[in-house]
């Protein structure tokens, strides 16, 4: 991200979604303390880290067969949609969510009344997204798409950006596509985050090998205003309790526990009731969880303050 070539090992390990023989190795930028993978699988052989039953890849909430599953999830789309709403004050445009997966989201956004369009490269999420929600979906990658300039009001990336190869042609290519005082949103996982600390090597945030940047949150204000997209706020409402079991499970499988166990309890209704006025609170005020959501703002050049966020 900075140009420098040198870099110290932060940890190598496996991938824990998903166990196979691999090591990979994360490691730390000198110059500007950048956090990434080298080596890195290719664009060509990434695709095989992502197999059909990748977490992303949900099907229909309506096709949800256990009712507290459905709800959680139908919760966590109200929740994603109705931020971004009340973010462009309740006002519907176009909006564009690249790696949109299955679809769900931009199902959810188009009930708001927006116009919707997507950006997916795995086959079978984007055939979904096209058959079970009628969306227009571009089966590739942002910079294949060819979209016109400013022609979005509002995009999102949903745990995306740290899966990219390039992240500065994507960073350009959104200042872009965005229209003037468009609204750009970006979910990922925080390595400056109490849980990344905590959890160490065993951290779901890392997501070896599919992770290939770990963005710092002063890292990435600094990228984003060099792109005329200044970070307007830090929130961090989304996933954090689903990490936070996930990786306890990984860490204590490591020790020879029985992590799933724990996870299963982590996971119980009452534990989520418990831990909700941490992650609705000093959590989300502070950016303390597994995973930030960055809003920023397009502006006209790249000088000039950020406008204010509606809440």
């Amino acid at each position: 991200m900075c140009g420098a070539h040198a870099s110290s090992t932060l940890f190598e390990g496996g991938d824990l979604m998903h166990p196979s023989d691999e090591i990979f190795r994360l490691v730390r930028c000198e110059g500007c303390g950048h956090i990434y993978q080298n080596p890195r699988p290719t664009v060509a052989a990434i695709d095989k880290y992502y197999p059909p039953d990748y977490m992303p890849f949900w099907r229909a909430i309506e096709d949800e067969r256990n009712p507290l599953r459905r709800f959680d999830r139908a919760y966590g789309r109200r929740m994603r949609c109705g931020t971004i709403h009340r973010a462009t004050g309740h006002t519907p445009g176009r909006i564009l969510d690249v790696g949109c997966a299955t679809g769900i989201f931009l199902d959810g956004m188009r009930r708001l009344g927006w116009q919707v369009q997507g950006i997916e490269p795995t086959h079978s999420a984007a055939q979904y997204a096209r058959t079970r929600f009628a969306l227009d979906v571009f089966e590739g990658r942002l910079e294949d798409a060819q979209l016109p300039s400013g022609s979005f009001d509002a995009i999102t990336l949903w745990d995306v950006l740290e899966h990219v190869h390039e992240p500065r042609p994507i960073l350009a290519e959104l200042a872009r596509l965005l229209r003037p005082g468009g609204l750009l949103v970006l979910s990922l996982p925080n390595p400056d985050s109490l849980e990344a600390a905590f959890f160490g090597p065993h951290w779901l945030g890392w997501d070896l090998p599919r992770h290939l940047n770990l963005f710092r949150p002063l890292q990435l204000r600094h990228h984003l205003a060099q792109h005329g997209m200044p970070v307007a706020k830090i929130r961090s409402f989304t996933a954090g309790h689903s990490l936070l079991a996930m990786s306890m499970e990984y860490r204590l499988n490591a020790k020879g526990k029985n992590g799933r166990r724990a996870r299963r309890l982590l996971d119980s209704p009452p534990m989520r009731l418990l831990t909700k006025p941490y992650y609705a609170g000093p959590a989300n005020w502070y950016n303390l969880s597994s995973i930030m959501v960055v809003f920023a703002r397009r502006v006209a050049s790249h000088s000039g303050a950020a406008p204010q966020e509606h809440e």
